[in-house]
């Protein structure tokens, strides 16, 4: 758990008071509060001001303000995945003493920066206070990228909002593309250019009027580059012979993963608290981080299983990823498969054909759950599930069209009986009318 204490910089009459803020071993940071302190009337067992008098009882008040203050935003920033750093103490501070530090925020950088530090308080896509931890991790890789364009563009200049415009976006797509990024990596930046700059002309920052013509791309992808664990495939998961415990455990994620159709993030969220029984049925029900959607999700029999022999422990998101490719390794799945890979550490994926152990990711769960129970379960319940807006947006993750809805059809009524269907009776009517002999 976080401490927050108040020592004393120097041994002077008049020494400034520091806030030190412990979140771990690794995370100790110093801070100076803007306030000073006569060293005598510093109670060092306490860290705070001995208040014998009106002054030093203000004084005091005002370190547990800041200290309130560095709380309750710590506890924010933690829920939304906001780094803490010595900047981040430092703007709390800041904020505290009403203080906001004037940034050139016509420049790019800072604007995100901005962006980045408002998150907890913007509304998100669900109409809810607070950016995802997601989100906002997609913001600062955004930054990151902007600035590394910077640093090879010939002038090696900060960016200004205001010269963002039509023809700086295919400049700045051109790059992207030349460093071999994914066309949906490309189109995720050049969505966060256009929000980026329509924020900064809200809060009165010159813009381009091209902003609103700024066109994402995105990436259509082929039904063979749809990868998904087929039921043999997750057959031989679970026989595979694992004796490491953490991969066993991320085996039972998985699995389940496979059987309830979630994210990632939500998979690995679940407690004894989302099993429910309903009229004697066992569901898992759990609210999704990104669309804050309810759902209620029957357990099959395969998945009550699971459950039923101890639900997995809690893991990263990070280590379930690095694991199940491990697991799958065991499992043997060596198939050459169509994937994205990243083949070296801070470098963009490469599209390529890879055993297929090596391109798994918790995205698979949900895929193969939509994939394997889709002509099995009626479709409006599987999205229902998965979370998809519609059906053409379902069908496309699968990597089905709408004919093959049509050859489920035909395949549904090919397997009626005869006494279900009963074909329509032709009746021959004469004609009885005067007939001429």
């Amino acid at each position: 758990m976080a401490t927050i204490k108040f020592i004393l910089q120097g041994k002077s009459a008049m020494s400034n008071i520091t806030v030190r803020f412990i979140v771990s071993k690794k995370i100790d940071l110093k801070r100076k509060t803007g306030l000073t302190i006569d060293v005598n009337d510093w109670s060092e067992p306490k860290k705070q001001p001995i208040p014998k008098n009106e002054n030093l009882k203000r004084l005091k008040s005002k370190l547990d303000k800041l200290q309130k203050h560095i709380e309750t935003a710590y506890n924010d920033a933690i829920s939304n995945g906001v780094e803490i750093t010595g900047d981040w103490l430092q703007l709390q501070i800041d904020i505290n003493n009403n203080k906001i530090p004037i940034v050139e925020l016509d420049v790019l950088t800072n604007y995100i920066q901005k962006y980045i530090d408002e998150a907890p308080y913007k509304q998100n896509q669900k109409k809810q206070i607070g950016l995802s931890t997601g989100r906002i991790q997609n913001l600062k890789l955004f930054k990151a990228t902007v600035k590394r364009y910077e640093a090879e563009t010939p002038k090696g200049k900060s960016i200004l909002i205001k010269d963002i415009n039509l023809q700086f976006v295919e400049k700045f797509k051109i790059w992207l593309f030349g460093k071999g990024y994914s066309v949906n990596y490309v189109g995720k930046n050049i969505a966060n250019l256009r929000t980026i700059c329509i924020d900064a002309s809200k809060n009165d920052i010159e813009t381009s009027v091209q902003i609103k013509n700024i066109k994402g791309v995105s990436e259509s992808k082929e039904p063979e580059d749809i990868v998904f664990l087929n039921e043999q495939e997750q057959e031989a998961i679970k026989k595979a012979p694992l004796i490491r415990e953490a991969l066993i455990n991320a085996r039972k994620w998985l699995l389940l993963g496979c059987l309830i159709g979630q994210r990632g993030g939500d998979l690995l969220s679940i407690t004894a608290k989302n099993i429910k029984d309903i009229n004697g049925i066992k569901i898992i029900e759990l609210k999704q981080q990104k669309t804050g959607k309810l759902v209620a999700i029957p357990l099959l029999p395969e998945a009550l299983e699971i459950i039923e022999n101890g639900l997995p422990y809690k893991i990263s998101l990070a280590n379930f990823n690095e694991y199940i490719k491990d697991v799958c390794k065991e499992a043997e799945l060596f198939m050459p498969t169509k994937g994205r890979k990243k083949l070296k550490q801070g470098k963009p994926t490469v599209k390529d054909v890879y055993p297929k152990h090596e391109i798994i990711s918790s995205h698979i769960c949900r895929r193969s759950f939509a994939t394997n129970f889709y002509g099995r379960i009626p479709t409006p319940v599987l999205m229902n599930i998965t979370a998809h807006g519609s059906e053409r947006m379902f069908l496309h993750y699968i990597g089905k069209t709408t004919y093959d809805n049509a050859y489920q059809m035909l395949e549904y009524f090919s397997k009626l009986t005869p006494k279900t269907i009963t074909p329509p009776v032709m009746e021959v009517i004469r004609n009885t009318g005067d007939q001429k002999e």
